[in-house]
C-alpha cells in the first residue's frame, strides 16, 4: 500500500510561503510561528529529495522544480476543497449530479446561458446532459429534468422555445425546381430523410414508419440532403448555415411550408426536487423568462 512521504499541511504551507512572498509573511497569514513553517517546508523538501525553495535575502524564491510542484500542489488543494465541499453538500442533501435530457431539436443558446448562470453556484454538482431524439417522460428518475416537445396530457411544463421546422432539399434535387406548391402525393414519390424515431408525427408526411431513410443525428440529415439524396424537415436554427450558403433550399408546400413545435421543461416530481435541481430550475426559468 502506498504511504505518502508528505502531508497536505506541508503542501499548504509551501503554497502560502510562495503566495505571501516569504516565511515571515506566510507565518502571519496562517497565524503560525515562522520556525514551524521553516521546519514544515524543510521536512517536505527532505522527504522528496528535491529543493523547492531557496531564500534570497528575505524572499523565498521557487526553484525550477518548485515551479512544477507548485502547480500540482494547487491542483491537490482544489481537489481536497472539492472533496470537503462534496461531503458538506451531501450532508445538506445537495445533489452530486443532475441528469438533464434534451431533445435534439431544442435550440441551445439560452440553455447554455442558463447553465452558465448555474455553474458558479453549483457547489460542484455535475450536469449530465443527454441529447435524445425522443425523450421518454416515464423513464425519468426523481430529480431528473427533461426538455422535450412532447408534453404529456396530464402534465404541465415550463414553456421554453418555439421551434420552426422547414421542408428542405438540395438545389439540385428535382423537388427544388417545382413551380407550384407541392402536394402530399408529390412528396411521397421522393425519398424522405429524417430522424429515427421521428421527432413528431405531425411533421412526418409519410405514414409508414419504414418509408425513407432514417438517421440518428440532424447533422447527418443535413449532410445527406446536401448530397441530393432526398428531402427532409429541419429546425430552422440548425439549417440556418445551409440556407445561407445555398446548399439547402426550402420547399413550398400546399397548406403551408412551416411546422411549429413548442418545447417544455419537465420533471417527474416538481415538489421532490433537491436544492441543486431547484437552483438549476430557477436559472432556466430566469433565462427563458428574461429575468436579469
Amino acid at each position: 500500500m502506498f504511504r505518502p512521504k508528505s502531508t497536505f499541511e506541508q503542501w499548504r504551507i509551501f503554497q502560502a510561503v510562495v503566495d505571501c512572498g516569504g516565511y515571515a509573511q506566510a507565518a502571519e497569514a496562517l497565524n503560525k510561528s515562522q520556525s514551524s513553517l521553516n521546519h514544515a517546508v524543510a521536512k517536505l523538501q527532505q522527504s522528496l529529495g528535491v529543493a523547492l525553495l531557496e531564500v534570497r535575502g528575505r524572499k523565498a524564491v521557487l526553484t525550477p522544480a518548485g515551479e512544477a510542484f507548485l502547480k500540482r500542489a494547487r491542483q491537490l488543494s482544489q481537489q481536497v476543497e472539492e472533496l470537503e465541499n462534496l461531503a458538506d453538500n451531501l450532508e445538506r442533501q445537495w445533489e452530486p449530479q443532475i441528469n438533464l435530457y434534451v431533445s435534439a431539436l431544442q435550440p441551445r443558446t439560452r440553455l447554455y446561458r442558463a447553465l452558465a448562470r448555474f455553474h458558479p453556484r453549483s457547489r460542484g454538482c455535475r450536469i449530465n446532459l443527454h441529447e435524445r431524439i425522443h425523450c421518454h417522460f416515464n423513464a425519468l428518475q426523481p430529480g431528473d429534468l427533461m426538455i422535450s416537445e412532447h408534453l404529456p396530457g396530464d402534465r404541465t411544463g415550463l414553456p421554453l422555445d418555439e421551434v420552426s421546422l422547414l421542408p428542405l432539399c438540395a438545389p439540385s434535387h428535382p423537388l427544388a425546381g417545382a413551380q407550384a406548391p407541392l402536394s402530399l402525393e408529390r412528396l411521397t414519390s421522393h425519398n424522405q430523410i429524417g430522424l429515427h424515431p421521428p421527432i413528431h408525427r405531425s411533421v412526418d408526411w409519410h405514414d409508414a414508419e419504414d418509408t425513407g431513410w432514417k438517421v440518428t443525428h440532424y447533422q447527418e440529415v443535413i449532410a445527406l440532403l446536401q448530397q441530393g439524396l432526398g428531402y427532409g424537415w429541419l429546425p430552422r436554427h440548425l439549417a440556418s448555415t445551409a440556407l445561407a450558403d445555398g446548399s439547402l433550399v426550402p420547399l413550398t408546400l400546399e397548406g403551408g411550408s412551416e411546422r411549429h413545435l413548442y418545447t417544455y421543461l419537465l420533471t417527474q416530481s416538481p415538489d421532490a426536487l433537491g436544492p441543486a435541481s431547484e437552483l438549476l430550475l430557477r436559472c432556466l426559468r430566469d433565462e427563458y423568462q428574461g429575468r436579469s
